[in-house]
């Protein structure tokens, strides 16, 4: 726990005031006793506060980022706050990172009920922080500008999907096959009435009830930021030599026997690709391209316990906003299979020698 930080009992100067200013959202509040409260829980944020008037902390819920610093101060002086200790209750919680500007947390042209959507992630994000690329605002205004391909069969293609929009992302194309099965509906929104329908139809229709905005069709030839490749329905070097000529990065989710693999994510012209995989494969075992190309031909929906698609699924959406965040990806070069009760087993692959991805 850090130690306390006692609120001083005069202005600093030297700090400008903030515009709009609001306390980190979600921060746990604890009284240790009746002058000390504990702001946060986790290591490293979690803040002790000195406080010789309780009534100082009313200030806390006018750090809502509604009014400026001025009018804070302004309103908790006519709740009889004194100001000498309301501006230093400021001046420690911004020194702890626990106070930021307004507009650090959401987009300003985020409105209406958009806004309130994504408050919880702009929570959340501002939570991580710092270790984003940038504000949660900056984050969530690359999301809504980012496009992303959700294409191929399997289970794991509707709650990958409507996830990323329910995060924020402004544009996920829906390219999934198939008809819905009774598998599609585990947290997916999809209803039983959607069984036998197109699958693609139906998760655009739970996107538009999920995330109401989101575009869901292809616009223009923009290049996606990503692509989510459900399973290989083609032979991987005829798959890797296109995702590598158009540069695209692309996540491969598969499902075998009941164990969903996150990865490998591809970010051309850098390997390992998904050829590489392949001879990879092929190297421990000669008959590997045979079996191959039977599974590709396979059923696509394969059986998943629901605790083990759902932990998969969350995974592979956090790998693929890590990547539009602009950060770098655990699956990048290497492959994560989730097994039952959450168990993860991480194996790493190497770019092959009788590949040219890396050079391409």
């Amino acid at each position: 726990m850090s130690p306390p930080h006692p609120a001083p009992s005069h202005p600093v100067p030297s700090r400008t005031a903030l515009l709009r200013p609001a306390l980190l959202p979600g921060l746990t509040r604890l009284w240790r006793d009746r002058h000390t409260l504990q702001l946060g829980l986790t290591p490293g944020r979690a803040v002790l506060l000195e406080v010789a008037d309780s009534r100082v902390t009313r200030l806390l819920d006018l750090l809502d980022g509604t009014r400026s610093e001025r009018g804070v101060l302004a309103d908790a002086a006519s709740a009889r706050v004194d100001p000498g200790q309301a501006r230093g209750l400021i001046d420690t919680l911004h020194a702890a990172g626990l106070v930021v500007p307004a507009h650090t947390l959401l987009p300003r042209d985020l409105t209406g009920p958009d806004r309130t959507r994504l408050a919880a992630e702009a929570g959340a994000l501002a939570l991580a922080a710092p270790a984003l690329p940038g504000t949660p605002a900056q984050v969530l205004r690359r999301r809504r500008a980012a496009r992303v391909v959700v294409a191929g069969a399997g289970r794991l293609g509707a709650p990958v999907a409507v996830a990323l929009a329910q995060a924020g992302v402004g544009q996920v194309t829906v390219g999934l096959t198939g008809p819905v099965q009774p598998g599609d509906l585990v947290g997916t929104g999809l209803a039983a009435a959607d069984v036998g329908q197109p699958l693609a139809d139906a998760v655009r229709a739970a996107i538009d009830r999920a995330a109401p905005g989101t575009r869901t069709r292809p616009a223009g030839r923009r290049r996606a930021e990503l692509v989510v490749q459900l399973g290989t329905d083609r032979p991987a070097d005829l798959l890797a030599t296109g995702y590598a000529r158009r540069r695209q990065p692309h996540l491969l989710l598969t499902l075998r026997e009941g164990m969903p693999v996150v990865g490998p994510l591809v970010r051309p012209p850098v390997g390992p690709c998904l050829h590489c995989l392949e001879l990879h494969r092929t190297d421990r075992d000669p008959g590997w391209p045979g079996l191959a190309a039977q599974l590709a031909t396979g059923p696509a929906h394969q059986s998943c316990g629901a605790a083990t698609l759902l932990t998969a699924a969350g995974y592979a959406v956090g790998e693929a906003l890590t990547q539009l965040d602009g950060g770098t990806p655990e699956t990048v070069g290497c492959t994560v299979e989730v097994g039952p009760g959450g168990r993860l087993r991480r194996r790493a692959w190497a770019p092959h020698p009788d590949c040219s991805c890396s050079g391409r």
